[in-house]
């Protein structure tokens, strides 16, 4: 389980790698949604840069294989509204081939040690019902379930 993975921050840079990983992330969960679909590029246009900070905080984490390929990204956000510190997991995608090995769970450690170090006085995740693999990772890590439900608005175009 997570032989030969090593996880590592985002440097200040862009990292095509990452960038590659995230979109594919995009294009698998529009599938899920009922909104307007877009494509590869679509996706890639509208990426902003990956940069460590916006208004807060980005921690983005990688988990590379020996030869430095990019297996999983976890993208953290951190930020303070004025009641304390709070974070979420933006984002945690492992490759496909890559699955079941425990990068997730070694993303996911690496992102509750920050929001620890960092003395998060809250922290989220969203993610669907229909994803079993995604809730029992998120479950491992300490999250659960509330009694809230989520509404979100997205505009339509």
């Amino acid at each position: 389980m997570g032989d030969h993975v090593r996880i590592e921050t985002l440097a200040d840079q862009d990292d095509a790698g990452v960038r590659r990983l995230l979109v594919d992330l995009a294009l698998d969960e529009q599938e899920k949604y009922d909104h307007p679909r877009q494509t590869r590029d679509q996706i890639e246009r509208g990426m902003p840069p990956l940069r460590p900070s916006f208004v807060g905080e980005n921690r983005v984490f990688v988990a590379r294989s020996a030869s430095g390929e990019e297996l999983g990204v976890c993208w953290c956000v951190l930020f303070d509204p004025g009641t304390g510190l709070e974070g979420e997991v933006a984002e945690l995608y492992v490759a496909p081939g890559e699955r079941g090995r425990g990068i997730a769970g070694m993303l996911l450690r690496e992102a509750m040690a920050l929001f620890r170090e960092r003395h998060v006085t809250f922290a989220c995740v969203w993610t669907r019902d229909d994803n079993p693999a995604a809730m029992a990772a998120y479950r491992r890590a300490g999250f659960a379930e509330t009694e809230q439900k989520v509404l979100t608005w997205l505009p339509l175009s």
